[in-house]
């Protein structure tokens, strides 16, 4: 009797069915992005930093790897029951369909998106100055256009483009090679009348 109370002994401490041993299953393995290798993730997830490590792009960390997570979906705006954005939130057109407002899609849906920073502004009554490098332009998001007699539009500041290279004028500059030498539009000389009008270098 004791030597087959010792063999089923045996056999029960040798069985691995894969019952509940009470400690806690392993997580399932997060597919990994980012880092060094710059790896992506696959269609429908993004690649978020991992919150496991110690590694902290905000904070310092360069190449901090990161894991590919559901992607969330944007909230849903517009459309025919014109449903409005959440506060700090614009809405905007939904690029993953085939309705264009702008092409004759009448109550097109649209997705929330955080608004792009407004540019300073500039012009106006107060006639307010750009930083250095920038120029002010006529806001197109208005309604006030200078050119049809609106008085005191506003404007916004951007990247002054680069002027081109002067030419004429009494030095008599010469344009580099390939471009040719024309009046310069921006200003109050009019070749016809004024003696030795400036002008610019444009490529014909």
């Amino acid at each position: 009797m004791a030597l087959l109370l010792i063999v089923i002994g045996l056999v029960g401490c040798d069985r691995d069915d894969g019952g509940d041993t009470g400690e806690p299953p392993d997580p399932p393995g997060s597919e990994t992005c980012g880092g060094f290798l710059g790896t992506s993730c696959p269609d429908g997830l993004a690649c978020v930093d991992d919150p496991s490590d110690d590694c902290d792009p905000e904070h310092g960390g360069a190449d901090c790897p990161g894991v590919c997570v559901e992607e969330p979906r944007p909230t849903m705006c517009g459309g025919f029951a014109g449903f409005p954005c959440p506060d700090g939130l614009e809405c905007i057109d939904d690029p993953s369909d085939d309705c264009d407002p702008k092409r004759g899609g009448a109550d097109c849906g649209g997705i929330c998106v955080e608004p792009k920073p407004k540019p300073p502004m500039c012009g106006g009554f107060a006639g307010f100055q750009c930083p250095d490098g920038l120029e002010c332009i006529d806001d197109p998001s208005d309604d006030c256009d200078p050119e049809h007699g609106g008085a005191d539009c506003g404007g916004i500041c951007v990247v002054a483009e680069p002027r081109p290279p002067a030419c004429g004028g009494i030095a008599a500059l010469e344009c580099p090679k390939g471009l040719t030498c024309i009046d310069d539009p921006g200003d109050d000389c009019a070749p016809p009348i004024g003696a030795d009008c400036g002008g610019i270098c444009v490529a014909r």
